[in-house]
This record gives C-alpha cells, sequence and structure tokens, in this order.
C-alpha cells in the first residue's frame, strides 16, 4: 500500500507516541517504586517482630534451662519436689518476661500450668581437678556400665550435659592407633557400638580424643582434638574440649542418633585411666534406668551416684502484638548432642 501520510503528520505522530511512552514508563517506575517501598516496609515491620518473638522463645529456653539445672543440682531425694520447684521457678520466669514484653507493647506468656516434664536421672561423680576421683563404679571396677536402655523421643536426646573435667597425669599414654588401654566411653546398642577415647597422647603429651565410629574397625579410629593442659574439661555432648570446637565429637554417633526405639547402653571402659569428677543426665524414661548394681542411689562423697532428676520440660509460649501473633510449644533440655 502507498504511504499516504506527509513528513508533519509522522512527525506529529511520533510525538504523540513518545508522549504516551513516557507515561506508561512513568507508571511503570511509580509502580516499582510503591511495590519497593511496600516490600521494604513489611520485611521491616516483620523482621522487628521476628526479632523480638526469637528474643523471647531465647529468654524462655536459656531461662528454663537454667532454671532445671539449678534444681536437679540442688540433688533432691524426690522427684515431687523437684518439679513442684521447677515450676515455682518457670512461673516467676513468665512474670519477668510478661513485664518485660509489656514495655515493648507486646503480650507474651508461658502456659506454666501445661508444661509437662520428662523424668531423668543425674548422674555424678563429685572429684574435681585438684581433688580427683578416678572414674570406676561403687565396686572400684574399671569397666561398668553407667545406663542402660536409653531411648530418644522424637527430635530430642536421651544423654544430656555429659561432661567429665579430666587430669592429664591420671590418663594412659597411648593414641588413636593403640588406643586401647586408655580411658573410654561406648555407647551401644548391641549390635554396633561407639567410642570416644581419653588420653594423654604419647607424642606430644597433650589431653587428646579420639573417636571410633559405630560399625567401624580400630584401623577407623581417629583423633577428633587435643589440647595441653593439666587439666580439661570434655564435653561429650557439647562436642567440646577445653572449651573449643571438637567437631568430631558427636556423642555416640549414629547409635545415640537413631535411638528412638532401640534404646542404647553407655559404658565405661578403663574407668582406673582417668580421674576427676563428672556428670550426666540421662532420659529414664520406659525401660531406661541407671545401673544401681555400679551407681549409689543418693549422694555420694566419694562413689559414682545418682539422684532425681528433670530430663526435659515442654512449655507452651504465646507472644503477640498488633503485627505478629506466635505460639509454640518449646522443648528444654540444656546440653543435649546438636543434631
Amino acid at each position: 500500500m502507498a504511504d499516504l501520510m506527509d513528513g508533519d503528520g509522522r512527525g506529529q505522530l511520533v510525538l504523540v507516541a513518545g508522549f504516551a511512552l513516557a507515561i506508561v514508563l512513568v507508571a511503570l517506575v511509580l509502580l516499582a517504586n510503591t511495590a519497593i517501598f511496600t516490600e521494604n516496609l513489611a520485611t521491616r515491620d516483620n523482621g522487628v517482630g521476628e526479632r523480638d518473638v526469637l528474643g523471647y522463645r531465647s529468654s524462655v529456653v536459656d531461662g528454663a534451662g537454667g532454671i532445671v539445672d539449678r534444681e536437679n543440682t540442688a540433688e533432691y531425694d524426690d522427684r515431687e519436689p523437684l518439679e513442684e520447684n521447677v515450676t515455682a521457678g518457670l512461673a516467676a520466669l513468665d512474670s519477668q518476661l510478661r513485664e518485660s514484653a509489656a514495655r515493648r507493647a507486646a503480650s507474651a506468656r508461658a502456659d506454666v500450668d501445661a508444661a509437662t516434664y520428662t523424668n531423668g536421672s543425674l548422674v555424678r561423680q563429685n572429684g574435681t581437678a585438684d581433688d580427683p576421683r578416678q572414674f570406676t563404679n561403687v565396686s572400684d571396677d574399671a569397666d561398668w556400665t553407667v545406663a542402660t536402655d536409653l531411648e530418644r523421643d522424637g527430635d530430642g536426646g536421651a544423654t544430656r550435659g555429659f561432661i567429665a573435667v579430666v587430669t592429664n597425669s591420671s590418663l594412659a599414654s597411648a593414641s588413636a592407633g593403640d588406643p586401647d588401654e586408655a580411658f573410654h566411653v561406648v555407647v551401644t546398642n548391641g549390635s554396633a557400638a561407639w567410642h570416644a577415647y581419653v588420653y594423654e597422647n604419647s607424642s606430644s603429651g597433650a589431653i587428646a580424643v579420639a573417636v571410633k565410629p559405630a560399625g567401624e574397625s580400630a584401623s577407623a579410629t581417629s583423633q577428633v582434638c587435643s589440647v595441653s593442659a593439666s587439666n580439661a574439661t570434655v564435653d561429650f555432648t557439647g562436642g567440646t574440649l577445653g572449651g573449643v570446637d571438637c567437631p568430631g565429637l558427636a556423642f555416640g554417633g549414629e547409635v545415640a542418633g537413631s535411638a528412638t526405639t532401640d534404646g542404647y547402653d553407655v559404658v565405661v571402659r578403663n574407668g582406673d585411666r582417668a580421674a576427676g569428677g563428672y556428670d550426666l543426665t540421662v532420659r529414664t524414661v520406659g525401660s531406661g534406668s541407671v545401673s544401681d548394681e555400679n551407681v549409689t542411689d543418693g549422694p555420694s562423697a566419694d562413689d559414682p551416684y545418682h539422684v532425681p532428676a528433670v530430663y526435659a520440660v515442654e512449655v507452651p509460649i504465646d507472644y503477640w502484638t498488633s503485627e505478629v501473633t506466635y505460639a509454640e510449644t518449646v522443648r528444654v533440655a540444656p546440653g543435649e548432642r546438636d543434631e
């Protein structure tokens, strides 16, 4: 078809089209800026709300964990007064956190009346670095069982707060290649066993930890951490030596990590080749129990012993403001192994 538009007409058309395009572009920019502003505003609001919620949740977990540990270490003869005093502590914590939330125009509640407790036992040997006790049983046997048939519950564990202070001078001189004479902790379900050895490194003289994974041969044992010191704290469940992360130390390995139906035993080997003191709390639900023939029932100055403990507590919590509503049941079991 022939071009019937003259030059002036084409120019006007181009001008109009350009003006229309400009309007469209401005509109798009305005829409984009509005969307960005709205998104940032929501992000800022949600961020503040999330921080407040996480801060409140952390305060509940940390505070409740401290209360549980404080009351457990008070060494009650019976479980009832233990749980009553934990409940009283939780109520006081809830009151403090409610007041703190109110100052931020928020409401918070830990439903202490709905709290549920998981039974446990605290096993202790009261030695210290300055006054060490060998890690033997009540009959001075070096090889003995601490607890049997410990079962996990869902995502939770069955042993927590397993911390030992050891003196270098009490440890066997050994290596990861030849650890058999060293003190070690065994976690076994009868078909597989995880080993953690603590010894004086025969080459460096440092306090060392070696691990043999479950299902592996002795040749798979490897040293995972060491510290040059006259004494050191081994946190078996927290995975540290001398307060420093020991990534290869994951208590129980796959044996403890999978024991939701098949329980596991905690066993000591060569307990006469380490001295100091230790604590651990075990979950005594179902068949889980402390070995009474090896551990005294009730406090003892010289022998390992066990007392009632709260292994874990679950508390429903709520936190809400004009912009955020949050509800969860938190589980508190201080000193459990991180998965």
